[in-house]
């Protein structure tokens, strides 16, 4: 009788389409092309975030840790734009997985984050990779309607996936998830305080090279290039000159009218201004987010015709981005990550950016409040920034972060140096017990792409196991 009985459970549980585990079946990603061998279980699908008229679905992608997954925390990671897509890049990051150099096959990510944690990549926000809404008319995205969407999902994804609802949680991410994570982890510590059972098991953020302060963290790009030689002193003297509208203890998202004309126009051309010299606009962005590595010229016809396209510049593949782009618009690719709901025709972007709907003063809004907020909840924040980021560069978000310290009293900050593999792997800054900021040398915008194994070695012993 027994085993009858377990065979019926089994049998139900399997019928509506779940394993004995609780997982979703009907997500189990079988094997994605070109995929090696692997000891861990992959699921990607859609969670419905908004049952009404928008008819909001968030796409997801979801990696177990390769051991003992139900013993490991859950790491979700979001990432900017705003308008890029979280589940590509997994494959130039923190997933398990990237692309090889015809982009047809796919090679093991040595320093995945999968190797300490369980990992949820989310599309957000609405039109952000495959993640779709069914209303007419242009998406109304922004900070506000981006964290009630995520922390639906969460909900949404939890009841999918039972086993998780106790796991610690992180919430990581770069660049505009500078935004979108502490957003994110306040509203999951909000949701707590309605309920009388402890849903969500917050246990810290990590951030790679953040916007925090947008209009700051732009004018610190002059600091950052004039120190390069990029920049001339005459440039850097009259930006200097043109933008005192604001400075970190007045920031405000509301001033735009203050600026001068001079200093929008700085605000506005910057790239162009650090690459005077030269005329392809592309280019002059691109090395916006590494100022020391050759960007890659995009050719998807010769990956089309089978060929490889590489270039590796400091030791950094810088194609691996662009060949994602490719492999994601393979149509097995689509069927296998039961992806692309909604059959759109439109060639599948890792990053959506141009044009993407999303409110504008959001993208200017002071993030210290969130994240003082996080700290006085006891939240701790790790924050990891590319010392050759020209896009978000260092010097601005510590700036940001004395400034967050000083509002909170906080006064045990040191300055020292942290290693790894015998090598001096940038500087850390130790705001208290629960702030921490640390460079890494010769890493890009995107750390965990360009220096993948310093930012498993910082995820792991500053936000996992919280080494200080």
């Amino acid at each position: 009788m027994e085993i009858h009985g377990i065979f019926l459970i089994c049998s139900l549980f399997l019928a509506l389409g779940a394993g004995v585990d609780g997982s979703p079946m009907n997500d189990l990603i079988s094997k994605l092309p070109g995929q090696p061998d692997v000891n861990f279980r992959q699921f990607a699908g859609y969670i419905d975030v908004d049952d009404g008229a928008a008819g909001v679905s968030f796409f997801y992608y979801f990696v177990e840790a390769e051991n003992d997954s139900m013993n490991q925390p859950l790491t979700v990671w979001l990432t900017g734009g705003p308008g890029c897509s979280a589940v590509g890049d997994s494959f130039s990051s923190a997933g398990p997985f990237i692309t090889t150099k015809n982009a047809r096959g796919l090679n093991r990510n040595l320093f995945s984050w999968n190797k300490v944690s369980n990992l949820l990549f989310i599309d957000s926000p609405i039109g952000a990779g495959w993640s779709y809404s069914n209303a007419s008319g242009p998406y109304k995205n922004g900070d506000d309607s981006t964290k009630k969407l995520l922390v639906s999902f969460m909900q949404n994804w939890y009841e999918k996936y039972p086993n998780f609802k106790s796991k610690d949680l992180y919430v990581a991410g770069s660049s505009y998830a500078g935004h979108f994570v502490p957003n994110l982890a306040s509203g999951l510590l909000d949701d707590n305080k309605q309920s009388k059972e402890l849903k969500f098991n917050v246990k810290g953020i990590v951030l790679g090279n953040p916007m925090l302060r947008k209009k700051l963290d732009i004018l610190a790009r002059y600091e950052f290039f004039y120190s390069l030689g990029l920049v001339d002193s005459v440039v850097y003297e009259k930006v200097k000159k043109e933008c005192t509208a604001i400075d970190e203890n007045n920031y405000s998202s509301k001033f735009q009218a203050n600026w001068s004309s001079g200093c929008q126009m700085f605000m506005d051309s910057d790239s162009f201004i650090f690459y005077n010299s030269i005329f392809d606009p592309g280019y002059a962005s691109a090395k916006l987010f590494d100022a020391v590595r050759d960007p890659c010229v995009v050719n998807f016809t010769d990956l089309s015709l089978g060929n490889e396209l590489t270039k590796v510049s400091k030791g950094v593949d810088m194609c691996t981005l662009m060949r994602a782009d490719f492999y994601f618009n393979i149509p097995e690719v689509q069927k296998a990550f039961h992806g692309n709901r909604i059959n759109s025709r439109l060639p599948w972007k890792g990053c959506n950016t141009a044009n993407f709907p999303f409110n504008y003063d959001d993208k200017n809004r002071d993030m210290l409040p969130v994240l003082k907020s996080l700290l006085q909840q006891s939240i701790p924040i790790t924050i990891m920034s590319g010392d050759v980021d020209g896009a978000v560069p260092a010097v601005g978000t510590l700036k940001h972060l004395y400034k967050l310290a000083e509002e909170m009293n906080i006064k045990s900050t040191k300055e020292e140096v942290w290693s790894h593999e015998n090598k001096e792997g940038g500087k850390k800054y130790a705001f208290g017990d629960l702030l921490t900021f640390l460079t890494v040398i010769e890493a890009n915008h995107h750390v965990a792409f360009s220096k993948p194994s310093e930012a498993l070695y910082l995820f792991t012993n500053f936000a996992v196991n919280r080494k200080h």
